[in-house]
Formats: C-alpha cells, sequence, structure tokens
C-alpha cells in the first residue's frame, strides 16, 4: 500500500524501489514526503476497510431480502455461495 500511497502524491514518479527510492520518467530521483505517504497508507487502508464493510453490508442485505423466499437450506447455501 505504501507505493500506492507514493504513486498518488508524486504523480511524476514512474518507478519505486524499496520505501524511498523513487524515480521520474527521466531516471531522477524524487524526494518523497514520508510523512505524508503514512498518512496517505493510513487513508488508503480506511477507505478499504469502508468498502469491504460496504460490500458486506450489501450482501447481508442481499441474503435477507432472498431468505425471504427461500426455503432455510437454501437460504443456507446462499450464504455459502456468497
Amino acid at each position: 500500500m505504501i507505493h500506492k500511497a507514493i504513486y498518488n502524491l508524486h504523480p511524476s514518479v514512474v518507478s519505486i524501489n524499496g520505501y524511498n527510492d523513487a524515480k521520474d520518467a527521466n531516471g531522477d530521483s524524487v524526494v518523497i514526503d514520508m510523512v505524508a505517504v503514512n498518512q496517505e497508507v493510513e487513508r488508503l487502508e480506511a477507505e478499504a476497510q469502508a468498502d469491504a464493510e460496504a460490500k458486506e453490508a450489501l450482501r447481508q442485505s442481499m441474503i435477507t431480502k432472498l431468505a425471504a423466499t427461500l426455503t432455510p437450506e437454501e437460504t443456507a447455501l446462499l450464504e455459502e455461495l456468497l
């Protein structure tokens, strides 16, 4: 996730070696602000967590709605599949 954060914050970066050795298209080094990168990593992780929670809530909602028309066995199978 660190590389994604670096690319987000430094659009001129085309390659990263490790955590702070970044190069632009000309092969020149790009100075990386690791404090900002760490903040961006936290933001990306929170966004990913929120997306996962929203997807799970949607899955549960769908199961609940479908379960009203299914037998208990069909509901159990649906939960396994989803």
